[in-house]
């Protein structure tokens, strides 16, 4: 598949903007179209006070997000030609996320990231998270520290839950043909000397599913999965790290280990999230 439209929410953060001029390279380098969402919510003071309903409280919220919206389309001129109309909604920003992508049918979200509460939110951000568990479309997390423009190796470490058809990680496949990138798939077990023979036949299965995309495959001896996946990331210069977060434990075991926080501090790649066969 082709990428045609991308949906990018803007709240006009350091690191929504930063993931706005990643979304432009992108852009340019795929021939999409960029959709940029804004969402507001009114502030629950207002809302207590019945203030919520008030249409020229409202008013003031969308003004305001056209303006800056505006000067943003001032500052990166490529807007202009890029992206179509884009979008002002009162919601929860995770929620008009989800919904908006639906309704302009785009073929993918690019979000930055930033900070939170802990461990699993600081990594991936809380509102990303919830948008990746909620949309049937992938979604690049694009970290606010991240320094890469390219995407030439991608790095996929699973846990060898059985992909039965290509179907399966064909967003994966779409996602590496676009850029002609390398794809690295990596498992991780304690003891290479006795690898399942699930394991063994499941990486058959993906040899024959990857034809025609360059990759290459690597069963790496370690007790830390994330210490392993740092690690490898930093000795092949990985652009770009792909997970898939529905019915893969590895996502799961990834983000709420005490270990992630290493993650947090190393890694600073964007992250491809792909539901199944999306």
């Amino acid at each position: 598949m082709t990428y045609k439209k991308i949906l990018i929410p803007i709240d006009f953060s350091d690191c929504a903007i930063n993931a706005l001029e990643y979304a432009i390279r992108f852009a340019k380098s795929t021939e999409s179209k960029l959709v940029l969402l804004h969402a507001y919510h009114i502030p629950i003071p207002a809302a207590e006070a019945g203030l919520a309903i008030d249409t020229n409280l409202a008013d003031e919220f969308i003004e305001e997000g056209k303006s800056k919206i505006e000067q943003l389309y001032q500052q990166f001129p490529d807007l202009q030609e890029l992206s179509e109309p884009y979008e002002i909604k009162m919601s929860f920003a995770s929620d008009a996320i989800v919904s908006t992508a639906e309704e302009v049918e785009a073929d993918l979200i690019i979000m930055g990231t930033h900070g939170a509460t802990n461990a699993f939110d600081e990594l991936v951000g809380s509102n990303t998270l919830h948008v990746i568990k909620k949309c049937d479309i992938p979604v690049l997390a694009v970290p606010v520290s991240n320094e890469r423009e390219q995407i030439k190796d991608i790095l996929f470490s699973y846990d060898y839950h059985t992909i039965k058809t290509k179907q399966v990680i064909q967003p994966l496949i779409d996602f590496s043909l676009s850029f002609a990138a390398n794809l690295h798939i990596m498992h991780i077990t304690d003891k290479l000397d006795k690898l399942h023979t699930g394991a063994v036949g499941e990486a058959r299965l993906l040899e024959q599913y990857l034809k025609g995309i360059s990759h290459s495959y690597h069963m790496i001896e370690g007790e830390h999965v994330e210490d392993s996946i740092l690690e490898y990331i930093d000795s092949h210069d990985i652009d770009i790290i792909a997970v898939m977060p529905r019915k893969h434990t590895l996502f799961e075991r990834l983000f709420q280990s005490s270990v992630t926080k290493q993650l947090v501090h190393h890694s600073k790649i964007p992250l491809f999230a792909f539901p199944e066969g999306s």
